[in-house]
């Protein structure tokens, strides 16, 4: 009989582009997948965070099925559908991609979109149903990233102490939110430090280390053309600022696993890892708009239900070599050396 892996799952940040990664792990839960491995730890940022938290939950409190509801339950709900609600994303979508853009600091105006993230965890992340012991709370583990915006650190919230404050500073993009406390800090997105944490994984107690670490990536890390209006500029920068920190947290595991190769004495303190790796990939066919900035900011239905649909189509991905890491199209494992000019190169 073939072991079944022990399995950490990370979800990086990407507004509502992490409707995939929600996708990802529904299917993943369903009763045709979820015995084939044991999960003993998730991880998320922003978007992500949601996600692995919504999905932690539901796991705490009712199992499966329970955490599938709750992430289809947010992300529905997310969704506008109101008139007065599609008015209002149609014109922030619209201006968002204009080719000269204008940022509002968000200290001028009422933190709606705060208000409205609160709104949807309190019903769909009861923290008074989950238990209320730290054990019982770490099976599986949680772990939420953000970034300390006066010190610069790189945080992490354990779910063993989880609140709303800290999920919300873990998605609290500039300059859509506010700062936000949460543990004594101030926090801004986790985009800048750890999109989303990995490392952590690797100090897990022996018996709950995961065999594997499967990754669901949300900004693409290469693209063909050379930025060159505002709006391409801004997705690049954004899409390179968001794999920056995942590129460092997965280096950290191939770190490990060479070191361990060297020196077998390591071996009473760590082990070696997996790393599975789907990404979620432009296919611009398979969506009813462009997935460009501004899309990470749209709450279109059509737009929500074509990413969790994607999501669910790759989550089968992580059980065969397409999920191999690394390969072409993912973050680097390693830098690259100049020694000749690109063309030179072939």
């Amino acid at each position: 009989m073939a072991t079944i892996p022990k399995v950490a799952i990370a979800c990086q940040g990407g507004g509502s582009h992490a409707a995939f990664a929600s996708g990802v792990l529904q299917r993943l839960l369903s009763d045709e997948m979820v015995s084939r491995f044991q999960l003993v730890a998730l991880s998320g940022t922003s978007g992500g965070a949601m996600c692995s938290a919504l999905a932690w939950a539901g796991l705490l409190i009712g199992g499966p099925a329970d955490a599938i509801r709750r992430l289809e339950g947010f992300w529905t709900d997310l969704e506008a559908r109101d008139a007065p609600d599609i008015v209002a994303n149609a014109l922030g979508t619209f201006v968002a991609r204009f080719p000269v853009t204008a940022e509002i600091s968000p200290y001028l105006y009422p933190p709606l979109a705060e208000e409205r993230l609160r709104q949807l965890l309190d019903k769909h992340l009861p923290l008074s149903a989950l238990p209320a012991d730290p054990a019982s709370r770490a099976k599986p583990t949680l772990f939420v990233g953000a970034t300390d915006v006066e010190t610069g650190d790189r945080v992490v919230f354990p779910g063993e102490r989880l609140d709303h404050d800290q999920l919300i500073a873990s998605a609290a993009v500039p300059p859509l939110y506010r700062a936000v406390r949460a543990d004594g800090r101030m926090c801004w997105d986790g985009l800048f430090s750890s999109n989303p944490p990995v490392r952590e994984f690797t100090d897990l107690d022996m018996d709950t280390r995961p065999d594997e670490i499967w990754v669901v990536q949300i900004n693409p890390q290469s693209r063909k053309e050379i930025p060159e209006s505002m709006s391409e500029i801004v997705d690049r920068r954004n899409e390179l600022a968001g794999n920056l920190a995942l590129g460092q947290e997965l280096y950290f595991t191939t770190r490990i696993n060479a070191l361990l190769a060297k020196d077998k004495s390591l071996g009473e303190r760590y082990k070696p890892i997996t790393v599975r790796l789907v990404e979620m990939q432009l296919d611009r066919s398979d969506y009813p708009g462009p997935l460009d900035y501004a899309s990470k900011l749209d709450r279109n239905p059509a737009l929500i239900h074509a990413l969790m649909r994607k999501g669910r189509e790759r989550a089968a991905w992580f059980f065969d070599a397409r999920s191999a890491w690394p390969r072409e199209g993912t973050v680097p494992h390693k830098s690259v050396y100049a020694t000749a000019p690109a063309a030179a190169r072939g």
